[in-house]
């Protein structure tokens, strides 16, 4: 069965087929369509996102949103983590973080599915640190040359996609997912 992954972010998808790879009977295919992204939560965002999708296509997609939240800036960007990226960046996230000793921070992903019948939503978080600087090795996109996984000495970009893609919040969410659609082979 062909499923539809509907984004405007190829590495996404790349990861998502890394962490997908060999489950049989299912095929994930990129679906460059925009979709309307609600402000709220990021599992309102999916709701809403995956329903505008299927309603135009009529097949089974998924959509996939993530936030940064950085602890002492009240979660902060969190769900604006798109918007806040493409016009401060990271190097004016990390101005508002000069002086600030608390620099815990999490990723978190919600992918949400929708066939027409099941809606359901996955959750994936993975919990660390932001970097005093930018780090990257050239991989990478948005926060990840400023965050640092738990039990990690390098930020995301500095890692190789299998590296990233093996301890992702992206992998958590799409392990479960990939558990769903298991379950309903069986």
């Amino acid at each position: 069965m062909k499923i539809y992954f509907a984004t405007g972010n190829q590495n996404k998808v790349n990861e998502a087929n890394i962490i997908l790879k060999g489950l049989e009977g299912y095929e994930l295919e990129h679906l460059k369509i925009p979709y309307a992204e609600i402000q709220g939560t990021l599992e309102e965002v999916s709701k809403v996102g995956v329903k505008e999708i299927y309603n135009k296509i009529k097949k089974p997609v998924i959509v996939e949103d993530s936030g940064f939240f950085i602890e002492s800036l009240n979660g902060f960007p969190g769900t604006y983590s798109k918007y806040v990226q493409e016009t401060l960046g990271n190097e004016k996230i990390l101005k508002l973080l000069k002086d600030e000793e608390n620099r815990k921070a999490y990723f978190k992903t919600i992918i949400g599915y929708f066939d027409g019948i099941d809606l359901k939503l996955f959750r994936g978080e993975i919990f660390g640190s932001v970097s005093k600087e930018i780090k990257t090795s050239g991989f990478g996109f948005a926060y990840d040359s400023i965050f640092i996984p738990e039990g990690q000495n390098k930020t995301f970009a500095e890692m190789t996609t299998k590296e990233k893609s093996d301890i992702s919040h992206r992998k958590l969410a799409f392990y479960k997912f990939k558990s769903y659609l298991e379950s309903k082979v069986k």
